[in-house]
């Protein structure tokens, strides 16, 4: 009975999260709001008694791609960024479209779906002669589930070039420094502007 009350505690959390991530104006709070959802995920895992995902997803979620979060947040001009328009009109159209389409996509993968154990058959005893969980944990994902693994990875690994390619194009080019003298002051707009 506690596992369920603190289940939909997780839960809630998680969502209240996710919508917080997706509605901060200000990108540090939307960072910060995911890093709390992502915890939340791994409290879930937890109660779960998926202590291999639970570990995995602190790690690598709410650590390493977090990290990487951050970095281009901080090589981003944020100020500049958000003066400009964000998107052309054309794009919101596109992007509404695509939205429809997701929501059409997940509305049918849920109608057809059916719901099973999510120990797949795996009884505890058939789990410990197997191994330990994170062995049948393995065989699922790279026997069942490897064409979504690698779709997910190549997706990750467009993700992490796109980054590097914009702040790349941010540092590159035809930027030039000022040097400054020591007992002169650099004029108002250079002080505010974010390096």
């Amino acid at each position: 009975m506690v596992e369920k009350i603190l289940f939909v505690i997780f839960a809630v959390l998680t969502i209240i999260g996710g919508l917080g991530t997706v509605t901060r104006r200000n990108i540090v709070h939307g960072l910060l709001f995911l890093v709390f959802t992502f915890l939340n995920v791994a409290a879930i895992f937890f109660l779960s008694q998926a202590y291999f995902l639970a570990v995995v997803q602190i790690l690598v979620y709410a650590g390493a791609i977090m990290v990487l979060f951050v970095f281009v947040i901080m090589f981003l001009n944020l100020r500049t960024f958000q003066q400009q328009e964000q998107t052309h009109r054309r794009q919101r159209w596109v992007a509404l479209g695509l939205a429809v389409l997701v929501l059409v996509e997940f509305v049918a993968i849920f109608a057809g779906m059916t719901f099973t154990s999510a120990r797949a058959g795996f009884s505890p005893d058939m789990v410990e002669q197997s191994g330990g969980f994170t062995r049948v944990f393995a065989w699922s994902l790279f026997e069942r589930t490897l064409l979504p693994l690698e779709v997910a990875s190549a997706v990750l690994l467009v993700a992490m070039v796109g980054a590097i390619l914009l702040v790349k194009k941010e540092k590159g080019g035809d930027v030039a420094t000022q040097a400054w003298d020591p007992e002169e002051a650099p004029p108002a707009n250079v002080r505010d502007e974010e390096v």
